[in-house]
């Protein structure tokens, strides 16, 4: 059996960019080797970019490996290219880093989760479940930092 171990996960939720809208939320790992969640947000170009970062705990991150492996999660990267595309619009996406051990091997692999693709009402149901299980390991605030845009 394959056994899945994560590296990092970037999730954009879809937003309107043309007045510099920006969001964005991440699990990696600390300069100490801790889980953080970090969730990063500016409203319009010229409003501060927000970094907040939460502590998640390990149990947490266990679970949600569990859970990407039962529902098969993964399998959501290979669907077909969709024919929608719309402008001033970022699309949500997910990208996955992650590795895999099988028969004593280890690699290293990637993959992207993104809007523009033909999911199937069962899909989306799993696509909605992905994002409250990852939100739900955000754990108590560490830090919140405000960086002007100039």
């Amino acid at each position: 059996m394959k056994e899945i171990k994560l590296d990092s996960i970037c999730y954009s939720p879809g937003y309107g960019d043309m007045r510099g809208e920006y969001h964005e939320i991440s699990l990696q790992k600390s300069k100490d080797g801790d889980w953080i969640y970090v969730s990063t947000d500016r409203e319009y170009y010229r409003e501060p970019t927000i970094t907040t970062t939460y502590s998640v705990s390990p149990d947490a991150v266990e679970q949600f490996e569990e859970f990407l492996e039962k529902k098969r999660v993964f399998s959501l990267a290979d669907r077909p290219n969709s024919d929608i595309f719309m402008t001033d619009y970022h699309p949500w996406s997910w990208g996955i880093s992650y590795k895999t051990t099988s028969l004593g091997r280890t690699r290293k692999e990637y993959l992207n989760i993104e809007e523009y693709k033909r999911y199937s009402e069962r899909d989306f149901k799993l696509i909605k479940e992905l994002r409250e299980k990852f939100t739900s390991m955000r754990g108590e605030k560490i830090s919140e930092v405000s960086k002007e845009n100039t």
